[in-house]
This record gives C-alpha cells, sequence and structure tokens, in this order.
C-alpha cells in the first residue's frame, strides 16, 4: 500500500476493518515515524491511530477476531503489551467471555509489572483454573482447545467449523478412484491366471494319459 492510499483509507473509512485501517497508519507511520503527523493529514486522533495500529501488530489470527469484533480495542492495547504466546493465551480467554476490559488491564499490568507468568495471574485474579475448561465439542483438555483454537484462527476459521473441517479431510475417501485401482488390478492379474491354467493342463493330460494304461 502507498502512501496515498493509505491516507484516502483514513480519511474515508467506510466499512473498512480495524486490521485494514491499521495496515494504513503503519505505512504512514514509517514514513512519518509519529502519531502527531499522521494526525495533521487524516481525521483521526492519535489515540485512535495508536489503537488502530496496535491491531495491525498483532498476529493475524487475533486481528481476525478483533475485525470480527470478539475482542475489543480495549483489549487490544493490553494484548499488545504481552509476549506472542500470552497475547494468543489472553486473546482466547476475552473471546470465551471470561475476562472484560478492565480486568484484562489488572492481569497485564500484574504480568508486565511484577513479571509473572499470565496463567497465574489469570487464575488467581479471575480464577479461571485450566485444567477445568468446558469442552466445546469433542472432550479435549484446555492444552488441546486452546491449540486447536489458535490453528483455526490462522486460518479465520471458527472452532467448530476449523475441527469438522480437519475431520472431513482426514476422513475423506475417492470411492471412485480406489474402485479405478481395482479394476486395473483385476485386469492385470487375470492374464497371469488364464497363462497358469495353461501351463497345468499338459499335467493333467499326462494324468490322464498314464491312467488309461
Amino acid at each position: 500500500m502507498d502512501s496515498q492510499t493509505a491516507r484516502d483509507w483514513l480519511n474515508d473509512a467506510g466499512d473498512r476493518k480495524p486490521s485494514e485501517l491499521g495496515e494504513a497508519i503503519d505505512v504512514l507511520y514509517r514514513e512519518l515515524g509519529n502519531y502527531k503527523a499522521i494526525a495533521s493529514q487524516v481525521r483521526i486522533s492519535t489515540n485512535r491511530l495508536s489503537q488502530l495500529r496496535r491491531v495491525f501488530l498483532l498476529p493475524e489470527g487475533i486481528r481476525w477476531q478483533v475485525d470480527e469484533g470478539k475482542i475489543q480495542l480495549g483489549h487490544v492495547e493490553q494484548i499488545s503489551r504481552l509476549q506472542e504466546d500470552d497475547q494468543w493465551l489472553l486473546a482466547f480467554t476475552i473471546v470465551q467471555g471470561k475476562i472484560g476490559v478492565k480486568d484484562s488491564t489488572e492481569v497485564v499490568h500484574a504480568v508486565v509489572a511484577k513479571k509473572r507468568p499470565l496463567r497465574d495471574v489469570l487464575y488467581e485474579m479471575i480464577g479461571i483454573r485450566f485444567d477445568q475448561v468446558k469442552p466445546l465439542l469433542l472432550p479435549f483438555t484446555f492444552e488441546e482447545n486452546f491449540k486447536i483454537a489458535r490453528a483455526a484462527w490462522r486460518k479465520k476459521l471458527e472452532w467448530a467449523d476449523f475441527s469438522l473441517k480437519a475431520i472431513e479431510d482426514a476422513t475423506r475417501v475417492d470411492l471412485d478412484h480406489i474402485a479405478g485401482e481395482l479394476a486395473s488390478l483385476a485386469h492385470q492379474l487375470r492374464p497371469t491366471r488364464n497363462s497358469n491354467q495353461s501351463k497345468r493342463t499338459p499335467l493333467r493330460d499326462e494324468i490322464n494319459f498314464q491312467s488309461d494304461d
């Protein structure tokens, strides 16, 4: 995206998604170096510019959840303060409806300021137990559930849709192809059987001849 396109997008956002606006802001930020300079050219406050750019800088799967409206911009600010693995964990917790913006601010402050593990803080402050999570479709543990959700978001799919697609792909069988292969094999074996039968005929004749004596 060039600078002029970025300005046009920001001055006429239309129905563009937060991550798309964030990408446009990132283009101008790399050119101008600060939000104040960008704000002088577009009709968006510096605070809003910062929020939207944070969306663009998140992992793609988390950006998608923001675009879908399942993660608020207030959450984004807190998610962006964490390391990537913790970003995914906090985003997953938010989408599951277990933590609001205010709580996420307090949780992230405890993680960053006190350098504590996110899981420990979520348990102590919010009461979230990662070994007691209600399964979505199958009786997976939290770790399995979280891993699948993370992979699904990267494909911009919901957990259930991703799981169904994976099951369909794993169990898909091309019956026509298998039938064709079996027919071809049968055709290849047929001459061999006929040949073996012709080779055995003289032996039967010899046995018959000996029996006549």
